[in-house]
């Protein structure tokens, strides 16, 4: 499995990645289609993002007929993984303890999320 580089998807490609893993394999066209912001990209700009992916290895690509189908190559966890791992190694200097401090202290979890997290703390912790 492809795995994104250091910096990981920009903006517009995590747009497109969203949209592939909601919608499954789609040509540049659908994923034109359903694009959610106004104004929408150019198609050849579109077109453009994908191609680039693709030869960053997020995306795979098959052609039927004469129509380019793209499809992500990596998951949802996997992007979601790489970027919190890099956001705590970037940002909080390795301390997981120090995100979600962070994290609980900026957002107003609700009490059902914050019973959810205190399951995952013993889980993790009877693990050990």
């Amino acid at each position: 499995m492809a795995r994104p580089p250091h910096s990981g998807p920009t903006d517009r490609e995590l747009m497109l990645l969203k949209l592939l893993w909601q919608h499954g394999s789609s040509t540049v066209r659908q994923l034109h289609q359903v694009f959610p912001h106004r104004p929408k990209p150019a198609y050849t700009s579109l077109q453009t993002n994908l191609q680039g992916m693709l030869d960053k290895g997020y995306l795979t690509s098959q052609t039927d007929q004469h129509a380019h189908i793209y499809a992500a190559a990596l998951t949802q966890a996997d992007v979601e993984q790489h970027a919190v791992h890099d956001l705590i190694r970037r940002v909080f200097d390795g301390s997981a303890l120090r995100l979600f401090t962070t994290a609980l202290n900026s957002e107003q979890a609700s009490p059902e999320e914050l019973r959810r997290l205190q399951a995952l703390l013993e889980e993790q912790v009877s693990d050990d």
